[in-house]
């Protein structure tokens, strides 16, 4: 039996309304942080305790991009979640997924992008997720990724990681990503853990000179690549 999912593109403008731009808080307060979650569904454990997306996991058939309000409690600052865990693993068509990204990025700048794992062996998925969001997103989208790490068991995340960070497979990927990672449970309800992420996001909000990822790169990005792919295509076309 085909379990595969697909979607249309008239299927977007229904959940347009999970996707709107939060209002910025006004006076001096700081401007909100806009991160997108994305990666490996089966990493992250969706209950009302969870601090960074909540309970409701994103349902891809009915094309439903969750948003979340994190307040301030886990790093003073009000921090807004796109959360698009397993959108690399539905089958999508080429067009509707450009559809959803020019939309979500007409309508938010990008701080940070998070991609979730579990803690443990670095698999093809996690490899196939992070080279699919090189692939939709540029290059440009790899001095804002910050990698995350999932556990179960407090007791076994010191000594997977020491472990991990031995194989040259994993310190190969976070040289990619310079080297910017963070840990946390399942639950995502440790807010020392959610603190201590968010301090990661500020400093790379910093590292990149206060600027987010925009439709503006983006659209730099797309014809970059489009100008590589012609040049290979011509290249190849010369050669008979």
């Amino acid at each position: 039996m085909n379990n595969r999912r697909y979607l249309v593109c008239d299927e977007f403008e229904s959940s347009k309304s999970s996707i709107k731009q939060q209002p910025r808080q006004s006076g001096p307060a700081e401007s909100p942080l806009t991160i997108v979650v994305f990666g490996d569904s089966a990493s992250v454990q969706y209950e009302p305790e969870n601090i960074l997306l909540g309970e409701d996991e994103p349902g891809f058939k009915t094309v439903e991009i969750s948003r979340s309000s994190v307040l301030s409690e886990i790093g003073k600052r009000q921090v807004s979640v796109i959360n698009m865990t397993g959108l690399h693993e539905a089958e999508l068509y080429l067009d509707c997924v450009d559809h959803l990204i020019n939309r979500l990025l007409n309508e938010n700048e990008i701080h940070a992008f998070i991609f979730v794992m579990g803690l443990g062996q670095l698999t093809d998925a996690d490899k196939m997720g992070l080279e699919w969001l090189q692939r939709v997103f540029g290059d440009k989208v790899l001095q804002f990724v910050i990698i995350l790490f999932t556990y179960e068991r407090q007791e076994e995340c010191d000594t997977v990681l020491d472990d991990l960070m031995k194989t040259p497979d994993l310190d190969q990927l976070l040289k990619k990503y310079g080297g910017r990672y963070q840990t946390c449970n399942k639950t995502m309800n440790n807010r020392s853990e959610m603190r201590d992420l968010i301090k990661k996001i500020e400093h790379l909000f910093s590292e990149n000179k206060q600027q987010c990822y925009t439709a503006d790169v983006y659209s730099t990005a797309m014809r970059q690549y489009i100008f590589q792919k012609n040049k290979g295509e011509s290249g190849k076309k010369s050669v008979y």
